[in-house]
């Protein structure tokens, strides 16, 4: 597998950044975030996961070391029984606005970026491998504009087999690929074997950010690490003249509602922050997941 192409040369380069995205669908930044923020969110995150007794009792919270024999996935009730705390974390949503990704963004789209609402947070936990996220394009999930990028960043140090991010430079030039279903995240997946492309990952620090186009493909790579959970976050952005689903302007699974969340907050500053920008909804439509179902 090949390593990603470091874009850090680039951030000074608006023109040379745009058409390395336009050419591998993906750019790959080190050292992008700084640490203390990542720091404060994963261990709010953490927290939550050792209340839960999901964490080896004794250990630092903060090394992220699962219990014996606990494993959890989404959308079991006593996941989501935790994400929806995670989901009520100010920090959690207020590191989607981060200065230094949304300047990048900025830049990539040439005009004011719009976060999207709807933050994901991932925690995978070790040697769950059969429902690692499969071979999937973000736009069957997001919809609206396909000129949607994710940006992509482990809480901590990520090594490959701790369950990082690999995806294929180029594939997302060739429109969208038939669907079926799968485990893992999103429920589906596509079949890559025949496509001409190679992978490429890396190992993350933290900071590091991948961000990547809505059609590239993508997938996650299993942990195989024998106890130590993965905790990564999935933030979406678009120029704001771009068109959306509402959908992407809800809570992600859509188990709270923004007054739920937003209870409690200390700030107001990153609530309803799309609420008077001039945004153009589009309808979503099911017809990529009915493709699975009829596959």
């Amino acid at each position: 597998m090949n390593g990603f192409v470091i874009s850090n040369d680039l951030l000074t380069q608006p023109e040379g950044l745009r058409q390395r995205a336009r050419e591998d669908g993906y750019l790959f930044l080190r050292g992008l975030i700084d640490r203390a923020s990542l720091q404060h969110v994963r261990r709010q995150i953490l927290d939550l996961c050792a209340e839960a007794g999901w964490l080896a009792p004794g250990a630092d919270p903060m090394e992220g070391i699962a219990a014996p024999g606990v494993r959890h996935i989404e959308p079991e009730p006593a996941f989501m029984a935790v994400y929806d705390r995670v989901m009520r974390l100010e920090d959690f949503h207020a590191l989607a606005h981060h200065p230094s990704l949304i300047a990048v963004l900025d830049t990539l789209f040439g005009e004011p970026t719009l976060p999207h609402a709807r933050n994901i947070t991932r925690i995978i936990f070790p040697q769950a491998t059969a429902f690692t996220t499969p071979a999937h394009q973000d736009y069957v999930h997001i919809q609206g504009t396909p000129e949607t990028w994710t940006a992509w960043m482990p809480l901590a140090d990520c090594p490959q087999e701790q369950g990082s991010l690999a995806v294929l430079p180029g594939s997302h030039r060739q429109g969208l690929y038939p669907v079926h279903r799968a485990l893992g995240a999103g429920g589906l997946g596509i079949d890559t074997e025949a496509l001409p492309f190679a992978w490429a990952a890396s190992d993350f620090e933290a900071g590091d950010v991948l961000l990547f186009h809505s059609h590239l493909v993508h997938k996650g790579l299993p942990n195989v690490t024998p106890d130590r959970l993965r905790i990564s976050v999935d933030y979406r952005y678009q120029g704001v003249s771009q068109p959306l689903v509402e959908d992407s302007m809800r809570p992600h699974y859509g188990q709270l509602c923004w007054e739920e969340i937003y209870s409690g907050w200390q700030s107001a500053r990153y609530q309803y922050y799309w609420r008077g920008l001039p945004l153009s909804f589009v309808e979503w439509t099911p017809q990529y997941h009915r493709a699975a179902e009829d596959g």
